[in-house]
């Protein structure tokens, strides 16, 4: 059944706090950063910390008035409370939000209005619009793989050739233009605007104390001389297993190196490998590359990490990643796999210490650590068919700003660093990680295809990677050859 919940959000709101002598005072951000939002970022003193900095980028969006323009958000429910909030109500998250929407909100004379459905009915509903022809939604946010089906209805503006989108600013992901864009053209971005994009990223979790009791070593120091491999992440994991029931079989009851779902974790092992599944070439094409040597090589490796090694627990893909996750909070398991929200949800009040590190690489000579983000992220588009491009571009460049200075490190810095990481050295991880984000084309615009062989064939215990390729290339293929072909024949109206 469709679910359809609209909130206006507007400046009148900002009047009438201030008439009831409401203190929108920021608690984290001074008034006088707030005020230097225009500042280049090259005469940023050192000694600023790293909000401050954020806050002194400049964004060089012209001065508007709109005299009390409706910019309309077409978003998920599931993340309303990522794109408005009412009023301050004391919770870090809903009152970043509510700031970033009123520093907007004041700045252009705007309203802003949000539309939200489930995940899996955003794309018609913006189908819909668009083919009615009509200007209902400015800006769509929605789950990244719905999001990419889409694209060839013709449902999306050209990012590229939207004013004032400058996707060098450190508020867009790099992979827009390395991985997302082709042929000149970008239909779906990652901005943080799109919260999710962060909290969903994957990591590893460990236990600090088991790794102690072990003798294993400073993980941290692991990961920084490079030597963070799956061939590590094995040695490790068969140091550690114990039968603690004594039955003589391994079951949940026992003790682990490595827990994970049997679902996205096992597929970020993909990307960690250094590999994708639509590859840009230095000509700017896209080619796909999913199944050669390195890609045999890796799925008869997590068979046996997964399947095999009797060292490692991997839940059903069924159960959403719950029984890995009780493993480790029970003390029961010294790797978690899974993504960065869990910090904040499930480990905010886990006693035992534990570390933050990257997924593991291939091996010692890949060049650095890679991760991905879970596919019910968001996707960040522009519906084809608004009326007002400039002023379409400019709210979407000030919307992903302003969650840049304002949100981003109020969930990153604050709710993750402070309330669910531990030490210094896994607010550095946490950076690593969340630099080397891969979205991938294959991925984003594939539906559920190539890129989810490996959670499978994972599911069936099966390494028979060739016959599953055999079977099922030629529907993937085609798919991603009429979405290349869009690309390619593409020309604003």
């Amino acid at each position: 059944m469709k679910h359809s919940m609209i909130l206006i959000f507007t400046a009148l709101l900002t009047a009438s706090l201030i008439s009831c002598g409401g203190d929108t005072t920021d608690p984290v951000v001074t008034d006088t950063a707030a005020d230097t939002t225009s500042t280049n970022t090259s005469v940023v003193p050192e000694e600023l910390d790293s909000l401050d900095q954020r806050m002194l980028v400049d964004d060089g969006l012209p001065e508007q008035d709109f005299g009390g323009k409706i910019f309309r958000i077409l978003g998920e429910d599931e993340y309303l409370d990522h794109y408005l909030s009412e009023e301050e109500t004391g919770d870090l998250m809903d009152d970043a939000v509510f700031r970033r929407n009123i520093a907007v909100i004041d700045r252009f004379n705007i309203e802003l209005e949000a539309n939200v459905f489930p995940e899996a009915d955003m794309a018609s509903q913006l189908k819909n619009s668009v083919m009615a022809g009509d200007d209902a939604y400015q800006l769509f946010s929605g789950h990244i793989i719905y999001a990419g089906n889409a694209v060839c209805d013709n449902v999306y503006y050209n990012l590229h050739e939207l004013p004032h989108i400058d996707f060098s600013k450190p508020w867009w992901s790099d992979s827009t233009i390395e991985d997302l864009s082709y042929d000149g053209k970008a239909f779906i971005a990652m901005g943080d605007f799109a919260l999710s994009t962060i909290s969903a990223t994957f990591c590893f979790f460990y236990n600090k104390q088991l790794a102690s009791d072990y003798d294993l070593g400073n993980m941290y120091d692991i990961v920084n001389e490079g030597k963070w491999t799956v061939d590590r992440l094995s040695e490790i994991s068969k140091e550690v297993y114990r039968d603690l029931n004594g039955n003589g079989k391994t079951d949940e009851a026992d003790l682990y190196g490595f827990t994970i779902s049997a679902a996205s974790p096992v597929n970020t092992f993909l990307w960690s490998f250094g590999e994708k599944i639509g590859k840009k070439q230095e000509d700017g094409t896209i080619i796909l590359d999913y199944f050669n040597n390195k890609v045999i090589d890796i799925y008869q490796k997590l068979y046996e990490l997964c399947c095999v090694n009797a060292t490692t627990y991997c839940s059903s893909a069924s159960d959403s990643g719950a029984q890995a996750i009780n493993m480790f909070t029970d003390g029961r398991a010294l790797f978690l796999a899974d993504v960065f929200r869990l910090a904040a949800q499930n480990l905010r009040d886990y006693e035992t210490d534990y570390g933050i590190i990257p997924y593991p690489k291939w091996d010692e000579a890949q060049e650095g650590y890679y991760t991905m983000v879970d596919g019910g992220h968001e996707g960040i588009a522009v519906p084809i068919t608004v009326a007002d491009p400039e002023f379409v571009g400019i709210i979407t460049e000030a919307l992903n700003a302003e969650s840049y200075k304002r949100t981003v490190p109020v969930y990153y810095d604050l709710v993750l660093k402070t309330k669910g990481s531990r030490d210094e050295e896994s607010v550095r991880m946490l950076d690593m990680i969340f630099d080397s984000r891969i979205f991938d084309f294959g991925y984003v615009y594939g539906e559920w295809g190539a890129a989810f062989w490996v959670q499978e064939l994972i599911k069936k215990q099966s390494a028979d990677i060739t016959s599953h390729y055999e079977k099922n290339h030629k529907r993937y293929d085609k798919k991603m050859e009429k979405v290349l072909t869009f690309f390619e024949e593409y020309e604003a109206e």
